[in-house]
């Protein structure tokens, strides 16, 4: 088990990659690239295609009407489509356009040669080890999303 500092020291590592990773995000849209909660809403419907509204809005932790509003920025680009629900004629199913997936693609594309350009003096080996650490921590964060903490001394 790690450390209560060993813990905060990763919490404010995470705040930093967090933080540079918005101002890069930031600098990026001016050459064309998607906002943060675009590219999110973006890649979420892409890996789901046909899901409602409301089970995004579950998936990417925002509220409805914060989805609703990324969502009409997104129709408005031509990025996303509406489709009738075949199981429920009142609800709508969203999925990309070509315009949607050729956003995301060159999205993903800006952002993998920033992470490229970042990393270049980094071997695969180290890049490798990375990923495999941020996945299992990735697991280990969500596997203790079902057991709440309370504040110390409670």
């Amino acid at each position: 088990m790690i450390s209560p500092e060993a813990a905060s020291e990763l919490i404010d590592a995470l705040r930093g990659v967090v933080l540079r990773s918005r101002a890069v995000a930031a600098g990026q849209q001016s050459a064309g690239a998607l906002p943060p909660p675009l590219g999110a809403l973006l890649t979420r419907i892409e890996c789901s295609a046909g899901h409602r509204p409301s089970a995004l809005a579950e998936e990417l932790w925002v509220t409805q009407s914060a989805l609703s509003r990324q969502v009409a920025q997104a129709e408005a680009l031509g990025y996303v489509q509406r489709h009738p629900d075949p199981l429920d004629g009142r609800a709508a199913l969203l999925s990309l356009t070509e315009a949607g997936a050729e956003a995301l693609r060159r999205h993903r594309e800006m952002r993998a040669r920033w992470v490229h350009t970042a990393l270049a003096d980094w071997t695969e080996d180290e890049v490798g080890d990375l990923t495999a650490r941020l996945d299992r921590f990735c697991a280990a964060i969500e596997a203790g999303a079902n057991h709440p903490v309370t504040p110390a001394g409670r």
